[in-house]
């Protein structure tokens, strides 16, 4: 019984995405673009999604030529196909429209989301443009709702398991200082709880969601931010205990886990926090 019990599947949990088709939104943006390189290590098919389609196909050759390189001799492995797709996540028809042909496009269900797309500014709180705020809350609030949603139904509909991981903030647990960001902290806070709703509703189906909310990340964005505001890196990093902002590499184990059925099978409605203990102080 134990021989069968502790076999290496039941003890060793696979992280392989083989035959998977993936939808990752930001698609072209510096964390999903290395994302993406992983996804694609272990098997996946992988459909980019972002405002730019020009900037989106020039990241899916990138990644395929990657993948032809890297993953031969030692590293073989099968590689995948990496499609590029324009949507504003913030229209929920555009949403629907762009899903619906990505499943069309690959002949199967995409069975993960990785929902990166977002973005922050900075205004104090008094001077906060209407439209501006309606904008960040439409986008990083409303379009995490309307791909979850989008992805989810045909999952129900054909009786499929799935993983949705929509990307966060600490922002979304904690106030960021000396940078005034109210509205974003406010659509991150809002991502987390939907997370939190849709677990709760969808664990019926077999859906898990999960969200992974990072720290300061040197995506090229925020090297070209702290580049103009060295002053900025100073503060940040004084705050964090592990003294230094996260490289983009150091989120893919995350992503994967969280991906992955067999090391996160019983893992949905979570925050999971990498900010190199930022929360802690």
């Amino acid at each position: 019984m134990d021989s069968q019990y502790y076999n290496y599947e039941n003890v060793v949990p696979s992280f392989r995405l083989d035959e998977k088709l993936v939808i990752l939104t930001g698609g072209s943006g510096g964390l999903a673009s290395l994302v993406a390189r992983s996804l694609l290590a272990q098997g996946a098919d992988i459909a980019l999604i972002d405002m730019n389609l020009e900037r989106t196909q020039q990241t899916a050759k990138e990644i395929l030529a990657w993948g032809a390189e890297t993953l031969k001799g030692a590293r073989e492995s099968p590689i995948g196909q990496v499609s590029a797709w324009s949507c504003n996540i913030g229209d929920a028809e555009s949403v629907d429209l762009t899903f619906q042909a990505i499943n069309e496009h690959h002949g199967k269900i995409a069975t993960v989301l990785i929902n990166s797309a977002g973005y922050a500014e900075n205004f104090p709180a008094e001077e906060y443009p209407a439209k501006n705020a309606e904008n960040i809350m439409k986008v990083n609030g409303l379009g995490a709702f309307y791909v979850s949603q989008s992805f989810a139904r045909p999952l129900i509909q054909h009786n499929l398991k799935g993983s949705i991981i929509l990307i966060g903030s600490m922002s979304g647990t904690i106030v960021n200082d000396p940078q005034p960001q109210c509205m974003y902290n406010m659509s991150k806070a809002g991502v987390i709880h939907l997370v939190r709703s849709l677990a709760c509703e969808w664990a019926q189906y077999n859906i898990r969601v999960n969200t992974l909310s990072p720290g300061y990340i040197l995506t090229p964005l925020t090297k070209n931010v702290i580049g103009a505001h060295s002053e900025l890196k100073n503060q940040w990093e004084s705050k964090i205990p592990l003294k230094r902002m996260a490289e983009p590499k150091e989120f893919v184990g995350s992503i994967l886990y969280l991906a992955s059925d067999s090391a996160s099978s019983y893992t949905t409605g979570h925050n999971l926090v990498v900010d190199g203990g930022y929360e802690c102080w």
